[in-house]
């Protein structure tokens, strides 16, 4: 799949076998996003390199045989790509991570996601690269504990920018680490992270400058069965998110009543506009229609106000949000 600001250079690799042809159109593709449908081998990454491809993005997805050396020399020939996207690539390693650092200084938003062989190696030299990224997201890596936010925190002092941390999925994490990465992240503006053994809305305890800028707080939960996040606890922890606006909870609180939870929410946060939601315990669907609907009631009685709440709805294996006013 291609992005490009030309409409000659749309549609061109719709169809598997004319994927490649982007070389072509080098002066016009500005997203590429290679993934197995497409079934590249480390030859097509050589001759994409010799493309002069000016791309902005590019997303690698469950690439099984893409090698660190063929995308090495991808990455070597655009040093002014602004986004990466890496997720499931089987083959890369921690090499990746140090091709990453010598080849894409202008990186403003990093995506790694499950993949599998990155270590602490590698996530020693990412944080070398974190200064200047807006956008990192890192979820379901078994290798990434604390030790990543500790170095990132004495490597980025004074030199970050970082406006969007997503941390969902991560077994090694615990409160300790996320505190230092806000410890960090002055301007963060944007945190999503998931409940577990090690971590809960305790991680937001830090001095009160640190989550000053935070506008928008996602909390995902690792084990629905075992992380439950008491909701008196959830209002103790955004009391002092004195910019928040925007609150995702999925599968992490029992909501029960929105006429109980709404109000005591507001109380300890009154800058709240949007309120996202899967509650625990929707396993019947009688439950999740009586929650579709009092949401709806909700929202038609209080269109004065600046909070709206939305559903999360499970749809092709991903979580999206309908809009029930």
């Amino acid at each position: 799949m291609i992005g490009s600001s030309e409409r000659e250079a749309q549609g061109i690799a719709t169809r598997e076998n004319d994927f490649f042809k982007i070389r072509n159109y080098h002066d016009f593709v500005k997203h590429l996003h290679i993934s197995s449908i497409c079934y590249p081998s480390n030859d097509d990454i050589y001759n994409l390199s010799d493309a002069h491809l000016k791309i902005d993005t590019l997303e690698l997805e469950d690439c099984r045989i893409i090698s660190d050396n063929s995308l090495y020399y991808l990455l070597e020939k655009i040093p002014n790509l602004s986004e990466l996207k890496l997720n499931a690539n089987k083959n890369l390693t921690d090499f990746t991570i140090q091709n990453i650092y010598n080849c894409n200084k202008k990186l403003i938003k990093l995506s790694i996601k499950r993949q599998s062989r990155f270590s602490k190696f590698g996530f020693n030299i990412l944080t070398k690269c974190c200064s200047g990224i807006r956008s990192l997201e890192l979820s379901h890596l078994n290798g990434l504990n604390d030790t990543f936010f500790q170095s990132w925190c004495r490597e980025s002092i004074d030199m970050n920018y970082l406006e969007r941390l997503d941390i969902k999925h991560c077994n090694s994490i615990t409160n300790k680490g996320i505190q230092q990465a806000l410890l960090a992240s002055a301007n963060l503006k944007k945190l999503s992270f998931s409940l577990s053994n090690t971590v809960n809305i305790d991680a937001l305890k830090v001095n009160k400058y640190c989550c000053r800028n935070l506008e928008y707080l996602e909390i995902d939960n690792m084990d629905y069965d075992n992380y439950e996040l008491n909701i008196f606890h959830l209002f103790k922890g955004i009391k002092n998110l004195p910019h928040l606006k925007v609150l995702s909870l999925i599968a992490s609180v029992k909501i029960g009543s929105l006429k109980f939870f709404i109000p005591k929410l507001l109380e300890a946060c009154p800058t709240l506009e949007k309120l996202y939601i899967l509650p625990l315990s929707l396993s019947k669907k009688k439950k999740d229609d009586e929650l579709i609907e009092e949401i709806k009631a909700y929202n038609s009685l209080h269109l004065d106000q600046n909070l709206k709440v939305f559903l999360y709805r499970k749809k092709e294996d991903n979580l999206v949000f309908n809009d029930l006013i």
